[in-house]
Parts: structure tokens; C-alpha cells; sequence
């Protein structure tokens, strides 16, 4: 009988045991083989970079932004007092320095030169070491010159200080709204500039507030045994420093352009500013803000090696090499138009406006003759202002500056109204501005409206032509641009304060009817700027 091997069954079974374990332990090894390798492609998978428009709209709009745009308030009194003041402190100064009308068009024009001087390197600074610091540092110096004006005691160093104030005040000026526009996306960007023009109109109306209250003041003291003379003019040039300085304060708070940072390739500064305004808006740790790669031109490696010291001779060719653009097509043909654009809505607006104090003394002096027009109240009375020269004192009629504030209050209301019209209108449709060729023929109410209405407009359609230069050509030429046309502007400012007193001397009525031709040809150039921007809209629309 045969008898089989004893435990071969048994192994059997034990082997196959073995191999359905061994089976599936493989099985789980190659599953979790597999799932460690799905997870460490996914590790591998970089993040999508993320160009300017693209971070900004993922910051949302809250507390950051309108916080940008209070602080923006203050900012832009720096330019305008600077440019104002000797407006409001002509009367006074006339009697202290005794001087000349071409004394008193040198007043004017000095701050105008200065800015028109330095255009060119306001720009080429902006576009090449950044916004902030040099914002800082201008309005850091245009408080210091404003301060120093309140202290002079010779005509002449107070011509030299509003020039250098001119300089100083130019790179923050143009620079404000590139500045504040990169901080927003595009459904926020053109309200935003609207919304900063109208909050910087409040200028109009703050500073002949503060004129109303001192320069008619009785203020006349003497330090260091009467070789520092500080009287009511002085004292009102201090007290704008004041707020000048209270501006720079508040620039040195803000951020760098992001904008900026990444035009030239600091990406991971960039990064920062986006974080940090995502998390003011949303109340979000900065962490959690979806975009963790940035995109541009430059590279973070590039930018690195590109910050060399700068030479006169790089400085020269790097300029060129910024402004040539607006030289050839196809900006050449917008923005010859915007240039020329600005000229003349500068040159009506300024000259018009820095001479009104001029006119209400005139109108004043007239012995409250209501009914005389503007030209023949000048020829009723021999009285250019309605200041009491008391030796070096000038006591100064206040209800020129309750004018001035009227007219300032027009311009700040218009504003408004002209934002909410923005919201049916497309921002290239300029106002044509009011023609003033009927303004020497007016009297009484009819003259101070008609001027409030003129300014308020003229001031307008400024804001808008910048908006229009700034929107129309890329970020890295966006500070030339500005500071370009901005530029050409104050070329008009200081043509019309040339031409305009002589036109003065030949007849009352010719230097506003000059006025009235620039605003027709302005509003033709307007005309030609629509058409161009039907037949080639990619040019002058906004990116």
C-alpha cells in the first residue's frame, strides 16, 4: 500500500498562502509607490506666474485702497501752494518790495521755470529709481524752500526760492497720479484719478481760506534786532509749509509702486505690497493671497545686474532712449496733440486763475460801483489793489480772498459732478470749457460766476488730459509721459504770463479774448483726438 510524503498538502496550502500575501503586500507597495509619485508631481507643479493686472484684481478694493487716497489729500497741496501762494501774497509783497509789474511777473513765472527745467529729469528719475523715495524726498524739499520763502528778506531770494520750490514740486506733481493709478486695478483706475482730482480741488478752497484768515492780519514782528522781519504774508508761506511737511510725513508711510517693482523686476518686493494690501482689504492673513509667482519683462536675476552706478553719459542715453518713443509712431501723433492739448488748457487756466486776486482788488477798489464792468472798474480808479500800504505793511481787503474761496468751491463742486457724468461718458470726451470772451463786458455776480465756472471746467479738462497721457502708453514710460506732458502745460503757463501783460497794456478786452482763441483751438484738437481715437483705437485707449 502505498503511502503519500507526509505535509505535502499542508505546504501546499502554506505556499499559496504566501504568494497571495506576497501578492498583495506588492500590490500595496506599488499603490503607495504610485500615490508617493502622484504626490511629489504634484509638489513638481510650479505655480502659474501672474502679470500686474492679473495680482491686482486678486488684492480686492477696501481699507488699503481708500486709505491711499485719503492719504493723497495732502500730497497734492504740496504743487498747488506752491504754485498758488504768490497769488495770494502779491498784494502784501507789492507793498514790501515795492515792486514793478515785470517784478511781479517774475514772481509768477519762477515757479513755472523751474518746473519746466526739470521735467525732463523728474522723468527719467521716476521711471528709472522708483515713486516713493522720490515723491518723499521732493515734497521733503518743497516744504523746506516754502518754509525758507517765509523767512526772506530781499525780492530776489524769494524769486530763487520759488524757482528751486518750482523744481522740487515738479516730480511730485506729475508723479501723484501715476503713483496713486498702481495702486488700483482697472475697473477702479479712471474713478480713481477722477476721485483725486476732485479731493486735490479742495486746495482751491483751503488756501485762500488760510490767506483770509492771515495775510489781512496785523502781524509785524522783528527778531535779531530787526534783521528777521516775520509779518502776515511770512507767517501765511509758514503755515503752508506746515502742511507740506505733514505731506511728507505721510508719503514716507506709503508703499513702493507695485507697478514699478515689477517693471523692473523686483518681483519679490512686489509680492510683498500685494500681500499687504490684500490683507488690509480682506482682513486675510497675507499668506493666504492666491498669487505666489510674478511675471514681467525683467527678471528678479536682470534687475540685479542692472543697477550699475548711472554716468552722465548713461543718464543722457537712457533719457533719450525714454523720451524717443513719443517721437515715432505710434505715439508720436497722439501724443503731439495731448502736448499740445495741455499748452493750451494750461495756459488759459493758469493765467486766468493766478490773476483773479488781481481783478476782485480791481473790482473792489471801484467804491462798490456793482454795475461797472470788469474793464471799466480797472479804468474807474488808479488802485491796482485794495492793500494799505502801511511802510512795509500791507493790510490787504479779505473779501478778495472770500472771492477766491468761491471760486475754489466751484471747482471742488464741479469736480464731483464731473465724476458722476464719467460713469455714462467716455473720459476722452473733454469738456470744450466755457469761453470767456464776453467775461470784460460782465459785471457783479455775472463776473464771480462766470470765473468759477471757467476755473472749475479748465481744471477739469487738466485732470482728464494727464489721465488721457498717462493711460495711453506703457508703465515704464507712464513717469515720462506724465512729466512730458505736464511739461508742455507749464511751457503754456509761463508763454500766457508773458504774453498776457503786454496784451493788457494794449487793451482790457484783448488778453481775454486771446484766452478765448486757445480755448477754440483747444476744442479742435479735442475733435481731432476723438476721430483718431475711432480710426486707431488701441493707441490712445487705455491698456
Amino acid at each position: 500500500m502505498c503511502i503519500g510524503r507526509p505535509g505535502t498538502t499542508q505546504i501546499m496550502i502554506l505556499q499559496l498562502e504566501n504568494d497571495i500575501k506576497d501578492s498583495i503586500e506588492f500590490h500595496e507597495d506599488d499603490k503607495k509607490t504610485s500615490e508617493k509619485g502622484t504626490k511629489d508631481d504634484i509638489d513638481k507643479i510650479e505655480p502659474t506666474p501672474a502679470d500686474f493686472e492679473t495680482a491686482i484684481s486678486q488684492t480686492g478694493y477696501g481699507i488699503y485702497n481708500k486709505r491711499m487716497l485719503v492719504l493723497y489729500i495732502p500730497l497734492t497741496l504740496t504743487s498747488l501752494f506752491c504754485t498758488s501762494s504768490p497769488s495770494f501774497i502779491l498784494p502784501a509783497v507789492r507793498c514790501y518790495f515795492d515792486l514793478s509789474p515785470l517784478e511781479e511777473g517774475s514772481l509768477f513765472g519762477a515757479v513755472y521755470v523751474g518746473m519746466v527745467s526739470s521735467a525732463f529729469v523728474w522723468g527719467f528719475l521716476i521711471d528709472t529709481l522708483g515713486r516713493q523715495k522720490l515723491l518723499f524726498y521732493g515734497i521733503l524739499l518743497s516744504g523746506v524752500v516754502e518754509f525758507l520763502s517765509g523767512l526772506v528778506q530781499r525780492f530776489w531770494v524769494l524769486v530763487v526760492l520759488k524757482f528751486i520750490c518750482g523744481v522740487a514740486t515738479c516730480g511730485p506733481y506729475s508723479l501723484a497720479f501715476t503713483f496713486l493709478s498702481e495702486f488700483y486695478d482697472k475697473e477702479h483706475r479712471d474713478k480713481i484719478v477722477l476721485y483725486a482730482g476732485g479731493f486735490s480741488s479742495f486746495a482751491f478752497v483751503l488756501q485762500p481760506l488760510v490767506a483770509y484768515f492771515l495775510i489781512p492780519m496785523d502781524i509785524n514782528f522783528q527778531i535779531f534786532n530787526g534783521y528777521l522781519i516775520i509779518d502776515n504774508w511770512r507767517v501765511f508761506l509758514i503755515t503752508c509749509s506746515v502742511m507740506v511737511f505733514l505731506a511728507a510725513f505721510l508719503v514716507y508711510t506709503m508703499d513702493e509702486s507695485p507697478k514699478f517693482l515689477m517693471a523692473v523686476g523686483r518681483h519679490k518686493e512686489a509680492l510683498n505690497v500685494f500681500r499687504k494690501i490684500y490683507s488690509q482689504n480682506t482682513g486675510n492673513p497675507p499668506e493666504s493671497y492666491p498669487i505666489s509667482v510674478l511675471r514681467s519683462a525683467i527678471s528678479e536675476e536682470q534687475s540685479l545686474k542692472s543697477m550699475p552706478s548711472i554716468t552722465i553719459s548713461k543718464f543722457i542715453r537712457k533719457g533719450w532712449i525714454q523720451i524717443k518713443p513719443f517721437f515715432l509712431q505710434p505715439y508720436l501723433t497722439p501724443s503731439s496733440l495731448t502736448f499740445l492739448l495741455l499748452f493750451m488748457t494750461m495756459l488759459t487756466l493758469n493765467t486766468f486763475r493766478l490773476r483773479l486776486p488781481n481783478m476782485y482788488a480791481t473790482i473792489i477798489a471801484a467804491k462798490g460801483d456793482h454795475s461797472l464792468s470788469v474793464c471799466e472798474s480797472r479804468t474807474s480808479t488808479n488802485v491796482t489793489y485794495t492793500a494799505d500800504c502801511r511802510g512795509t505793511l500791507a493790510l490787504v481787503d479779505p473779501e478778495i480772498y472770500i472771492k477766491s474761496m468761491i471760486v475754489g468751491s466751484a471747482v471742488f463742486s464741479m469736480f464731483w459732478v464731473a465724476i458722476y457724468i464719467t460713469k455714462y461718458m467716455d473720459k476722452n470726451y473733454l469738456y470744450s470749457g466755457l469761453s470767456i470772451s464776453i467775461f470784460p463786458w460782465t459785471n457783479g455776480i455775472v463776473t464771480l460766476s462766470l470765473s468759477a465756472i471757467y476755473v472749475a471746467i479748465m481744471n477739469i479738462n487738466t485732470t482728464l488730459v494727464i489721465s488721457i497721457m498717462a493711460s495711453a502708453v506703457p508703465t515704464t514710460l507712464r513717469g515720462m509721459a506724465v512729466n512730458m506732458v505736464i511739461m508742455f502745460g507749464r511751457i503754456g503757463v509761463v508763454f500766457g504770463n508773458l504774453i498776457i501783460p503786454v496784451l493788457d497794456r494794449i487793451s482790457c478786452e484783448l488778453p481775454y479774448m486771446t484766452l478765448a482763441m486757445f480755448n477754440f483751438s483747444g476744442f479742435i484738437v479735442i475733435l481731432i483726438l476723438m476721430r483718431l481715437k475711432k480710426e486707431k483705437p488701441k493707441i490712445i485707449s487705455s491698456p
